[in-house]
């Protein structure tokens, strides 16, 4: 995924050095995806290898010589591929809380309910950052890339509402539960 979105940069902005790659990601895609930074690098160099990426070198006045990155023919190629493929996507997510409830015999309930409680008021504070991001990303994007934003933003708030939804109706029959 990491090589997709740093192809996909550079063919929207055009070339860029590692930190303003490592900018655009923290600021328009960190809600979208996992991408640790400090391997952003490393893929740089493993994009080059592969000649997806041409390297040039630029000194702006007197501070350090930067290496700025660019995608190459193979690179745009390899994008086009890669973008493909992501349409083919087998869709399985993975609940990491549902081990807790298969294993719940080694819990106490109310501890069961104390981390829900924790986690209905972390999954609310996300899905307030994620509108909040919206309502700000919106304003500066182009009216011809405003759908395809909303899409991608509804397509999250959507699975994080699910799951609060199931997070509220799990600690409510744990509760009701626990009065038995």
């Amino acid at each position: 995924m990491i090589p997709l979105y740093i192809l996909g940069l550079l063919q929207r902005y055009g070339p860029q050095h590692g930190y303003q790659i490592k900018k655009i990601v923290a600021e328009q895609l960190s809600d979208f995806t996992r991408i640790k930074l400090p391997t952003i690098y490393y893929h740089l160099e493993k994009m080059q290898k592969e000649g997806f990426l041409a390297v040039s070198s630029e000194k702006p006045g007197n501070r350090p010589e930067k290496t700025v990155y660019s995608i190459t023919d193979k690179g745009m190629k390899a994008f086009q591929r890669m973008l493909t493929n992501m349409l083919e996507y087998d869709y399985r997510p993975t609940f990491p809380a549902d081990s807790v409830f298969y294993f719940s015999e080694h819990l106490e309930t109310s501890t069961i309910v104390k981390s829900l409680r924790a986690y209905i008021e972390k999954l609310k504070g996300i899905i307030r950052h994620i509108e909040n991001h919206r309502g700000e990303t919106i304003q500066h994007v182009p009216n011809e890339m405003q759908t395809m934003v909303e899409i991608i933003f509804s397509h999250h708030l959507l699975h994080y509402q699910a799951e609060l939804e199931w997070a509220d109706k799990s600690l409510k029959r744990l509760q009701i539960k626990e009065e038995e």
